[in-house]
């Protein structure tokens, strides 16, 4: 077992100690320069001692918890103490030997330091200093959608950065055609084709403070800088959010009019799926009911680029000229929609709309796994066993295989 001091016993004395593994460190006794403290005891039970009384004893570890602890660190060097010795609470090091919560402690320490240069990065974007893109909100995307039966190219932070060359997805592995590809439908100027990026710029007031924080994080550095260089500073764009409605959101009222919507442009219309396996959108939930029709092309859950022109081949002979295709398949989706618009088919990426709707309909308020489905975010130990449901097996019209 450790035998540590602590040097100081003011105002995070307490903290300290709540803090030490006591089934693996003893605490000898605290040491303060303040005569006024010095032999007494703290919380009843531990010595108040001055500086010069642990001279010559033996201990492994001296803690220091004042907070200005820059002379408090030098004076104890000087007096001969290994800086080995020495740990400094308030210091971010990995050292855990005598902390039950250090690691969470440090890492919050970080976070919270790192928050603040995120906003401070973002801050001249988000209060109009900078111009940003020109970002029509979802719920005007899906009204003209509806209008004009144009199809839908959604941009996320895995295209973006799948153009960029850098690893983000987990579920695609990076491509430079892919790549490429992303880059020609981010350019299109088709007026059948919408093409959506996330608003990632301003107006995250809406925005729930750790989602505003997570979108700050990722823009930071020199992403922020190459997606404005990929874009067009007098195109209008909309908001790739609009198939992510409701968890990072403040209040329900987003959700409550994006669903709606989403649910008028296939209602009594035949719709074809074209889905990762066990994404199984629609089942389970009502999101689908008020389609005619529901059919589905099953396919790889995983780095669907690999086979790409199978699946393009197996919608073109399977799809009806006047179905309304949906599409979830990440990055893949998005040039699929796109290639399909430009054949004259009407085709939506529908990006993770489903899961955004199983959390809405149960009030969840964080994401969360959802039984008999793979969640993005969640890729880990995820239940993906579905009862028996024989309407969705009746839905599947093929089936490609990764792989």
């Amino acid at each position: 077992m450790f035998q540590i001091y602590i040097w100081g016993a003011g105002f995070y004395a307490k903290q300290v100690l709540g803090e030490i593994d006591d089934s693996k460190a003893e605490v000898l006794g605290i040491i303060d320069s303040d005569r006024k403290k010095q032999g007494t005891k703290l919380f009843d039970t531990i010595p108040v001692l001055c500086p010069s009384d642990i001279s010559g004893r033996r201990f492994d570890y001296l803690i220091i918890s004042v907070r200005n602890y820059g002379p408090v660190e030098e004076a104890c060097i000087e007096s001969g103490i290994p800086s080995e010795k020495i740990i400094v609470y308030w210091k971010e090091s990995p050292d855990n030997s005598v902390f039950k919560k250090r690691a969470e402690r440090v890492e919050g320490l970080i976070w919270e330091k790192q928050v603040c240069q995120y906003r401070l990065d973002s801050a001249p974007y988000e209060w109009s200093l900078k111009p940003s893109p020109k970002i029509w909100e979802g719920a005007e995307l899906l009204k003209k959608i509806a209008q004009d039966h144009s199809s839908l190219c959604r941009f996320g932070d895995g295209e973006f950065e799948m153009i960029r060359g850098k690893v983000r997805p987990w579920f695609q592995k990076p491509d430079i055609t892919l790549g490429e590809r992303l880059k020609e439908v981010l350019c299109s100027d088709d007026v059948r084709i919408n093409i959506a990026i996330p608003q990632n710029f301003c107006g995250f007031d809406k925005y729930k403070e750790d989602a505003a924080d997570n979108i700050r994080r990722y823009m930071f550095g020199n992403t922020r800088t190459d997606i404005l260089a990929l874009l067009d500073k007098d195109r209008l764009y909309y908001d790739a959010y609009v198939s992510r409605p409701y968890m990072m959101y403040k209040d329900g009222k987003n959700a409550d009019e994006i669903f709606p919507l989403f649910q008028k442009l296939w209602k009594d219309r035949d719709v074809l799926i074209i889905e990762g396996e066990y994404s199984r959108i629609g089942i389970g939930n009502d999101l689908m009911a008020k389609a005619r029709s529901v059919s589905r092309i099953l396919c790889p859950f995983k780095n669907a680029w690999d086979k790409y022109e199978n699946i393009l081949n197996t919608v073109l002979e399977k799809a009806n000229r006047e179905a309304l295709i949906c599409i979830s398949l990440g990055p893949c989706a998005t040039v699929l929609a796109y290639d399909l618009a430009k054949r004259g088919y009407q085709a939506l990426d529908i990006g993770q709309i489903d899961n955004e709707y199983d959390w809405y309909m149960q009030g969840a308020k964080v994401r969360e796994d959802i039984p008999g489905k793979l969640v993005a975010e969640r890729p880990a130990g995820q239940n993906l066993e579905l009862d028996e449901e024989i309407d969705y097996q009746k839905q599947i019209i093929a089936r490609i295989r990764g792989n």
